[in-house]
């Protein structure tokens, strides 16, 4: 018995560091951004830091191998994405929202000066029509991209066809690569793509992505990672430009408040995305993380301004809480100063 309570205590020890080397990472990072050095620079210096990436990469895979996998009672993040998905291509949910989409036309016909406006959005991809898929296509395996993947859960799935990437892979299943930088290539060239990633060579890494290929990007756990609030939204452009029409983008993001602490937060998240040209499908806070589904539409989409569509078409940036820790952190030290000043 005692052995055993040794064994627990020594796991939730080895869970303790890798947490804070998780919080430290990012921690520092949002640090350097405050003090007003240039982003480039930071992430440079960060991208290039072989030891600490290795060190990251280590902590997440053990955490959400082991820990996360046993300790969460909320939803598990990759059986969340992987049954999204299939709904969403297999099971009919692209068909509904098609569906939908021709209902809104007529509508829009009938009052184009209330209810309905229709696109462009300012930073949606003129190229979609040229990659439109049909909705009664089936696909038979799902391309999928996972960002910041660590060790590519998905790779043992039978229903995805997975691309892995990460700046420190933690095994051979997982592509190097820096998202917020790759280029973005030509959706023709993507047979040229392809063998880069059949390749078994340890690491490899990948130097660009296709354009309007992928069916599925997933960000777990990705965008907190990234210490500034309009680079995060970049990634969500990036993302919008490799999937094809009507693709996901599935976001997972820690918050461990209360259901509403955080909801105009997340309302503007929904609108910074509708403004690259993704409209969220999916929305569900659990105990521990927003869960969140984004299906990229088209330049003339038609949006409905009575659930918000379109009102804010500036907004460039995705906030998270820990944004504002500093100066919510700064405020509370004023607050405690100035009772102590009265008090004495």
């Amino acid at each position: 018995m005692q052995q055993g309570k040794a064994q627990t205590m020594a796991k939730k020890d080895q869970k303790d560091v890798h947490v804070d080397i998780i919080r430290k990472t990012h921690k520092n990072l949002r640090r350097k951004l405050a003090n007003g050095d240039d982003f480039d620079q930071v992430w440079k210096s960060h991208c290039s830091d072989d030891r600490a990436l290795n060190e990251y990469s280590v902590a997440m895979k053990q955490l959400a191998t082991n820990a996360w996998s046993t300790d969460c009672d909320g939803r598990d993040r990759t059986e969340w994405c992987k049954e999204f998905s299939i709904d969403y291509y297999s099971h009919g949910k692209l068909q509904e929202l098609l569906k939908k989409d021709k209902r809104r036309q007529t509508y829009y016909q009938k009052d184009q000066q209330s209810h309905f406006v229709r696109g462009p959005t300012p930073n949606t991809d003129s190229s979609f029509d040229a990659a439109r898929i049909s909705a009664d296509v089936v696909v038979d395996k799902i391309k999928l991209l996972d960002v910041g993947s660590c060790y590519n859960p998905y790779s043992e799935m039978p229903e995805f066809e997975t691309v892995a990437l990460d700046l420190a892979p933690a095994n051979q299943n997982v592509f190097k690569c820096d998202f917020l930088y790759v280029e973005i290539v030509e959706a023709s060239n993507a047979n040229a793509f392809l063998p880069n990633c059949k390749s078994t060579e340890h690491n490899s890494n990948v130097t660009f992505l296709p354009s309007n290929y992928f069916q599925v990007v997933v960000f777990s756990l990705l965008l907190s990672y990234i210490p500034c609030p309009h680079k995060r939204w970049l990634m969500c452009k990036k993302a919008y430009q490799v999937l094809a029409a009507n693709g996901l983008l599935l976001i997972i993001t820690p918050d461990s408040s209360h259901q509403n602490r955080h909801a105009a937060l997340m309302v503007k998240w929904k609108t910074a995305l509708e403004n690259i040209g993704f409209q969220r499908i999916k929305y569900c806070k659990d105990r521990h993380m927003h869960f969140m589904a984004f299906r990229k539409v088209p330049n003339d989409f038609i949006w409905d301004k009575r659930k918000g569509g379109t009102d804010s078409l500036s907004m460039d940036v995705l906030n998270i809480p820990q944004d504002f820790q500093e100066m919510e952190a700064s405020s509370v030290d004023e607050i405690e100063n100035l009772r102590k000043s009265e008090r004495d």
